[in-house]
């Protein structure tokens, strides 16, 4: 194995050539998309948890709503508020005083739409 230690040596050196350039393009970039890519996940692991409360639940909805510039998913029952994902420091009434209940989406629905887009993607990879 006779690569190794030029391939190391090699690696060395274009670490201390380009190190400080590689730190600095992570500072200004790398680091706030990590950071966007981290609460975009966030944001979609609690809508999943919503909906899947709301299948729990009589006559399950959810509705979205914006509290301190976070996205917060409200849990309805038969149009009463249940939980909140992620959870939040105030009252879920107070959330949903100026909600526009028009938005609210069924659990059903929800799911329907779900499976209809896994089998859409089924169709087209079997296609190919």
């Amino acid at each position: 194995m006779s690569w190794i230690g030029p391939t190391a040596k090699n690696g060395a050196r274009l670490a201390a050539k380009y190190g400080p350039h590689a730190k600095v393009a992570w500072e200004r970039a790398g680091k706030p998309a990590a950071e966007t890519a981290a609460k975009t996940a966030q944001s979609q692991l609690q809508r999943r948890k919503a909906f899947a409360k709301a299948a729990t639940v009589l006559d399950g909805a959810v509705l979205r709503q914006q509290h301190g510039g976070e996205p917060v998913w409200i849990v309805l029952s038969r149009g009463e508020p249940v939980e909140a994902f992620p959870s939040v420091d105030i009252g879920l009434p107070t959330l949903l005083k100026d909600a526009n209940l028009d938005a609210v989406v069924p659990s059903s629905e929800f799911e329907a739409k779900r499976v209809k887009a896994r089998l859409d993607r089924a169709r087209r990879r079997a296609q190919r």
